[in-house]
C-alpha cells in the first residue's frame, strides 16, 4: 500500500512552484524514493530536474512520474495532480443538442442510406455523423459529394434541421450548398421549409441563410425569401436578421426583390432612416426595375426633407437622385433649390445639394439661380463649414450659368474663414 506522507515539505512545495531546490532533501522525498525502491520501479534522471542543486532529487522524483498511469486516482502522489484533459467523443457531441435532435439524429442512424448510393453502409452512417458535428465539416461534405458519394448528403438532410443550429454542423449544410448538385440544393430548401424565418434569426443557422442567397440563384431562393414576407422590420431590428436581409437584397434578383417590396413601400419612412434598412432600401433602388419601385421612392420623396437631413436617410435621397428616373431627380432638385440656405447649413443634407448637381447635371443652373438669388447673398453661403463644398460643386459643373456664377464672386468681397476654399478654387480656374 502507498506510505502515509507527511505534509509536502519546502523542497516539494519549490517543486510545484518551479523554483530552484534545497540541498538538503526533505523526510518526504526520502520516504518516496524508499517506497519506489521497495515497488522495484526503476529510476532514471529526469532531464527536467537537471537543475536542482540536489543530485539525488531526481533519481527519487522520476519513479512518480513513471508510476502515475498505473496508480488509482485516490493513490496519486500529487494532492493537486492534473487529470488528463477529456477527449470529446461522438456521444457528448449529441448529448450537447436539444432532444429532438438527438431523436432525429437517432432515426437517422436507424434508417437507410439513399437508393443511390446502392448499398447500406451501416458501419459508416454513425462516422458522417460524427464529421459533420466537427470543425471542418463543410469541407468534408464537398469533398464526399465531389466524390459521387450521395449517401452523405443523405445522412446530411435527414439531420438538417438540427444542424443547422449547430456551430459547426450548419458547416455540413453549407458544404452542401457549395458542392451540391441543383437537386440536393432544392431538397435542402425543401426540408426546411416552414423553418427559415426561425433559421434567419439564429446566430448559427443564419450563416447559413446567407450563404444560401450568395451561391444559389433565383429559383432555389424565392421559396426561402416568400417566408420573410410581413417580416421585414422585424428581421431588420434583429441582430442575425438584418444580415440576412442585407444579403437578400444584395444578391437576390428583382423577381425575388419583389416579394418584400410591398413592406418596404410601406415602412419606407422608418427603414430608411434604419441604420442597417438604409442599405437594403438602396439595394431595392439599384436592383429593381424603376417600374417595380415607383410606389416605393414616391413614399421615399414623402419624407425627403425629413431623410436629407438625417445621418442615414441622406444617402437613400442620394441613391434616388444617382438611380431613380428623371422624374424623381428634378423632384428632389425643386425640394432643394425651395430651402437651399437650410440644406446648405446642414452636413448631411449639404450631401444631397452635392449629389444633385453631380448626377443631374441639368438641374445644376437651377441651382445655381437659386443660390444668386437666396438671402444669404453668394457670399454667404461659400463661407458656412458645409456650403463652401456646395459652391465648389457648382464651380465644377458645364452649365450655362456657371459664368454667372464666376463672375459673381470674382466681383463680389474677397471669401475669408471657410470661403477660403472657394477662394482658393476660384484663383485656380481664373488664374490669379
Amino acid at each position: 500500500s502507498f506510505p502515509e506522507l507527511p505534509e509536502l515539505g519546502m523542497e516539494e512545495e519549490l517543486v510545484l512552484q518551479g523554483s530552484p531546490m534545497p540541498s538538503t532533501p526533505s523526510p518526504w522525498g526520502t520516504q518516496l524514493s524508499q517506497w519506489f525502491a521497495a515497488q522495484r520501479i526503476p529510476s532514471t534522471p529526469s532531464p527536467i530536474y537537471t537543475g536542482s542543486r540536489d543530485p539525488g532529487f531526481a533519481a527519487r522524483w522520476q519513479p512518480i512520474h513513471q508510476a502515475a498511469p498505473l496508480m488509482a486516482p485516490q493513490h496519486a502522489p500529487f494532492p493537486c495532480w492534473p487529470p488528463a484533459p477529456a477527449q470529446p467523443t461522438y456521444e457528448s457531441v449529441v448529448a450537447t443538442l436539444p432532444v429532438e435532435s438527438q431523436a432525429c439524429i437517432t432515426a437517422a442512424l436507424a434508417g437507410s442510406w439513399s437508393a443511390a448510393c446502392g448499398k447500406q453502409p451501416v458501419d459508416t452512417t454513425p462516422t458522417v455523423l460524427q464529421q459533420v458535428m466537427q470543425h471542418g465539416s463543410g469541407r468534408w461534405v464537398q469533398r464526399a459529394v465531389a466524390a459521387g458519394e450521395a449517401g452523405v448528403v443523405d445522412v446530411v438532410l435527414r439531420a438538417a434541421s438540427q444542424l443547422a443550429r449547430h456551430k459547426h454542423g450548419k458547416d455540413a449544410l453549407i458544404g452542401v450548398l457549395e458542392g451540391g448538385r441543383r437537386d440536393q440544393q432544392r431538397a435542402l430548401v425543401e426540408v426546411l421549409r416552414g423553418e427559415w424565418l426561425d433559421l434567419a434569426v439564429d446566430v448559427h443557422a443564419c450563416r447559413m441563410v446567407q450563404r444560401l442567397m450568395e451561391i444559389c440563384d433565383d429559383e432555389i431562393r424565392i421559396p426561402v425569401v416568400a417566408e420573410f414576407q410581413g417580416h421585414l422590420e422585424d428581421l431588420m431590428d434583429h441582430k442575425y436578421g438584418n444580415h440576412v436581409v442585407h444579403r437578400i437584397s444584395e444578391h437576390c434578383g428583382p423577381a425575388a426583390l419583389r416579394l418584400l417590396l410591398p413592406e418596404a413601400t410601406t415602412a419606407a419612412g422608418y427603414l430608411a432612416r434604419h441604420a442597417y434598412g438604409c442599405r437594403v432600401m438602396q439595394h431595392f433602388i439599384q436592383r429593381c426595375p424603376a417600374s417595380s419601385t415607383e410606389d416605393l421612392v414616391a413614399a421615399i420623396l414623402q419624407h425627403q426633407s425629413t431623410l436629407s437631413s438625417h445621418p442615414f436617410g441622406n444617402y437613400v435621397v442620394q441613391c434616388v437622385v444617382k438611380h431613380g428616373s428623371l422624374e424623381h431627380r428634378w423632384g428632389v432638385a425643386h425640394a432643394v433649390c425651395e430651402h437651399l440656405e437650410e440644406y446648405c447649413d446642414n452636413k448631411f443634407a449639404s450631401n444631397v445639394v452635392e449629389a444633385v448637381v453631380r448626377w443631374c447635371p441639368e438641374a445644376a443652373d437651377l441651382v445655381i439661380d437659386a443660390a444668386m438669388r437666396s438671402s444669404t447673398s453668394l457670399v454667404g453661403l461659400s463661407s458656412l463649414k458645409y456650403g463652401n463644398f456646395v459652391v465648389q460643386r457648382l464651380l465644377e459643373v458645364r452649365g450655362s450659368k456657371r459664368a454667372d456664377l464666376v463672375q459673381a464672386l470674382v466681383s463680389g468681397p474677397r471669401l475669408q474663414g471657410f470661403g477660403k476654399h472657394v477662394q482658393a478654387a476660384l484663383n485656380k480656374m481664373t488664374g490669379k
